[in-house]
């Protein structure tokens, strides 16, 4: 399903800056989900949201052409570097924001407030929420968050929220809040999905973790999949 963008009527700061910023992100999740982005699905895309009548979305498109940000090649639609740069941009802010809402504030509807939050955010604290939250890897939907220059730094200022289920001390119950990596479907069929609450029974020789009343043991490598917050 391809991305929905944000009501520019919504949003009292709405412009071509805000517009570009929207296509900037359908084309980026439509690339994500089909490889190419066809100009006719990148328009349907568009008019799927309500739009300012002070231009039509093909002239809005023509200035985004013209500022440099991606091209038309037979009919698909190719970012240009500085138009990859940006989508990059605004897809990690909208997921972290995302995951902010989801994870820190335990709100279920949340994707109005993370299309606003996407375009208010500076650079400094789209990083210091990214580290806040453990740099997560993907979005409450299960999709990638670009990661950012906060990733590759070891030392954090501020305390991350989520944490490996494989740092976590024995005996300690713990919020399941995402699981990356090939096993994900394995361990939906033991009960362990997002938003599970388990107990980490042992560590060593294996990882054993009780979900409800059922004990699961598990390899290292898993655990080090699991990121959880403590309960």
């Amino acid at each position: 399903m391809s991305h929905v963008p944000c009501n520019p009527m919504a949003n009292p700061g709405s412009g071509q800056g805000y517009f570009e910023d929207e296509a900037l992100e359908s084309i980026w999740e439509i690339r994500e989900l089909d490889g190419t982005v066809l100009y006719e699905n990148l328009k349907k895309a568009m008019l799927s949201a309500e739009q300012s009548g002070r231009k039509s979305n093909s002239d809005r498109m023509d200035i985004m052409d013209g500022h440099g940000l991606y091209t038309l090649e037979k009919g698909e639609v190719k970012l240009t570097e500085e138009g990859d740069k940006r989508a990059r941009d605004i897809i990690r802010r909208h997921r972290l924001a995302e995951r902010l809402f989801a994870d820190v504030l335990d709100i279920q509807n949340f994707e109005a407030d993370a299309c606003r939050l996407e375009h208010a955010l500076s650079h400094e604290s789209e990083q210091a929420i990214c580290t806040l939250l453990g740099h997560p890897p993907r979005c409450p939907h299960g999709k990638e968050i670009p990661k950012g220059e906060c990733c590759s730094v070891f030392t954090r200022k501020v305390s991350p929220l989520t944490q490996r289920l494989s740092d976590t001390e024995a005996g300690r119950r713990a919020r399941v809040m995402f699981i990356q990596g090939a096993s994900v479907d394995r361990l939906g069929t033991m009960g362990l999905l997002p938003g599970s609450v388990v107990r980490l029974v042992q560590k060593k020789p294996a990882f054993v973790i009780e979900i409800d009343e059922t004990t699961v043991a598990i390899d290292a490598e898993i655990a080090e999949n699991i990121y959880v917050k403590l309960a």
